[in-house]
């Protein structure tokens, strides 16, 4: 029954990321493309990147971050984890972040993203707000890293889970194409 319940979490997870990735790539493949209109006149175009985040929104994640303005991010991404302190358990921390950026190649980067916290023994438990204050290096094309304070909380909404406040650390590395 457990991994039945992971199984259809993931599911709905993958759909709604493949509806996201059809959505930006049908944008991209237009003639007219609105992304266009939004490039900076530095020349700065629009980037994809993905990496993994260990720490940050959960212990590993795996993230894609989308720059589509000089100083403006969004990703999106999905943290997992088995659990077998108090009952045998998969974790499932979907999320969406936004972020300012602050310098060139080397930033400062500022924001916060919201997502449930899903297992498979309670179900939904949780919301859980991020925040993040840290540092990306971050090419148009090639290495993505970032480090940073990301701390969260944990909001329950129903009686199965607590709120919980963590001061949290994360590094993350990835490609930007």
């Amino acid at each position: 029954m457990e991994i039945n319940n992971f199984l259809i979490i993931l599911k709905l997870s993958l759909s709604g990321l493949i509806i996201f990735f059809s959505v930006q790539l049908q944008a991209r493949g237009n003639g007219k493309d609105s992304l266009r209109a939004v490039a900076e006149p530095s020349g700065q175009v629009p980037t994809t990147s993905f990496y993994v985040e260990l720490g940050g929104k959960f212990l590993p994640s795996f993230n894609i971050d989308f720059r589509k303005k000089e100083n403006f991010s969004i990703s999106v991404g999905s943290g997992f984890w088995k659990d077998s302190e108090e009952h045998e358990q998969f974790i499932f921390i979907p999320s969406v972040n936004l972020y300012y950026l602050s310098g060139k190649r080397k930033r400062i980067e500022m924001g916060g993203g919201a997502g449930p916290f899903l297992t498979t023994y309670k179900g939904l438990v949780s919301c859980v707000v991020f925040g993040s204050v840290g540092y990306r290096y971050q090419k148009k094309k090639g290495l993505f890293f970032r480090a940073g304070f990301t701390p969260f909380v944990a909001i329950p909404v129903n009686n199965k889970s607590r709120f919980l406040a963590i001061p949290w650390a994360g590094v993350s590395l990835g490609y930007s194409l």
